[in-house]
């Protein structure tokens, strides 16, 4: 199993609401990230559309199927320069729903995979226009395993934990976080490492879509909590190496997973008074 990988991050401007602009972009920000022979790309969230309010009450006029253009772009870039890539999000059709989906490329071109955004910002009508995905998977590699989130999914303890206990040795998550959140993505992305002993490498964008901003700051992470590489504000390429032997001495120097007591846990917990799904912001963005 290889012990150290190179990743790029393409923190990245995009075309609110201009799918072709975007392709087009992309296809030159991949070409580019490959000049420093990464094994793994990530690019950002909805990167065909941008993240925006317009966006997802318009949702068909943005889906694609995942054997539709902008993933067969994907395919072609990760096979001609020999990466994995974890190929952001984009609105993905399939019968009568849209998801905010994540595929997976391997080094040959061929998808490994998808991931579909389990948790849906309900303060800017993103459940409006998506589906929520309900399959947590790993994916396997020369590397060992990995998995994906998406964005706001880094709220949310229990995906990761979830992806840990499966086996996964690195989270890659792709995002569109906005402004004013910087504090909120950097504490949340070293949390989530240094609760499941394990590397974190989220890519964000930059620029504006609608009424957000956002902030870039896309960032690695160790298994300890520390901060491998971190972007500024403007559009760049971060790279990065991860020595993947951190994630065993970590775990062996506090052994948490063996100090677990699942049995003792509840299999649920709700927050009393905050019935699912009947709570929701006063006001976006919140």
């Amino acid at each position: 199993m290889k012990g150290q990988i190179k990743v790029s991050l393409v923190q990245m401007d995009m075309a609110h609401q201009d799918v072709a602009a975007n392709r087009k972009k992309v296809a030159a920000m991949l070409h580019k990230a490959s000049e420093s022979a990464p094994d793994v790309v990530l690019l950002p969230e909805t990167w065909t559309s941008g993240y925006s309010v317009p966006v997802f009450h318009n949702i068909r006029a943005y889906a694609e199927p995942i054997d539709g253009e902008s993933v067969t772009l994907l395919k072609r870039a990760a096979a001609a320069h020999q990466f994995y890539l974890v190929g952001g999000s984009y609105a993905e059709s399939d019968g009568q729903y849209c998801y905010n989906t994540v595929p997976v490329i391997d080094r040959r071109g061929t998808l490994l995979g998808r991931y579909r955004k389990m948790h849906l910002y309900s303060a800017m009508d993103e459940d409006k226009g998506f589906k929520h995905g309900d399959d947590m998977p790993v994916f396997n590699s020369e590397f060992g395993k990995f998995a994906v989130m998406t964005c706001y999914d880094i709220r949310f303890v229990e995906l990761s934990r979830t992806y840990a206990l499966r086996g996964a040795r690195v989270i890659f998550v792709v995002s569109n976080f906005p402004r004013p959140k910087v504090h909120h993505w950097r504490t949340l992305l070293q949390a989530r490492a240094i609760e499941n002993q394990l590397f974190v490498v989220a890519c964000n964008r930059v620029g504006a879509a609608d009424t957000s901003t956002y902030f870039g700051h896309s960032i690695v992470v160790d298994p300890w909590g520390e901060i491998v590489a971190e972007a500024g504000e403007e559009e760049c390429i971060l790279d990065a190496t991860l020595d993947l032997t951190a994630v065993g001495a970590v775990r062996e120097r506090i052994p948490m997973y063996y100090d677990r007591r699942p049995a003792d846990y509840p299999p649920d917990i709700s927050m009393p008074g905050l019935p699912a799904g009947e709570v929701k912001p006063s006001r976006p963005g919140v």
